[in-house]
């Protein structure tokens, strides 16, 4: 009879962050087919569902926070993926909106109004913007800590 060995659950990034990374876009394909099944405005149903997105991303990566921290960059990596997929469905559901108002007698006084007029510009410009410095004031944390955070 063999004794007991404690086995050591391996954590690599394959196995933690794939799966998150295709939740994240799986649930901001959601979001962005209610947008445009609602008639493609940014309204407060697309703010609740992003809002169920992000306490969902909150509570993964509180549930996987020790994991993360054992694989190098981890936490960054985490903020990397639910900053670009969150950020990127909505830039480009913005960008097929624009096209598709391109097409129009006054296409580009319509795209132009709709993206600067609406709650799209703070979807899309304003969200990328502030998140963005967000992500690079933690890049640069990781970084400096060489990969691994306290």
């Amino acid at each position: 009879m063999e004794p007991h060995r404690d086995v050591l659950k391996t954590v690599n990034s394959r196995s933690l962050l794939l799966p998150y990374l295709l939740s994240m876009m799986g649930a901001m394909l959601v979001v962005q087919l209610m947008i445009m099944l609602t008639g493609g405005d940014i309204s407060v149903l697309a703010g609740m569902l992003t809002l169920v997105v992000a306490l969902g991303a909150a509570v993964w990566l509180w549930r996987s926070y020790r994991s993360l921290k054992q694989i190098r960059f981890g936490v960054a990596i985490a903020h990397a993926i639910t900053f670009a997929v969150v950020t990127t469905s909505f830039n480009v559901h913005a960008a097929v909106r624009m096209v598709a108002f391109s097409s129009s007698p006054d296409g580009f006084d319509a795209a132009a109004r709709s993206l600067l007029a609406t709650p799209w510009f703070g979807v899309t410009l304003v969200m990328s913007a502030l998140w963005g410095l967000g992500l690079l004031v933690h890049l640069i944390g990781a970084v400096l800590g060489r990969g691994w955070e306290d």
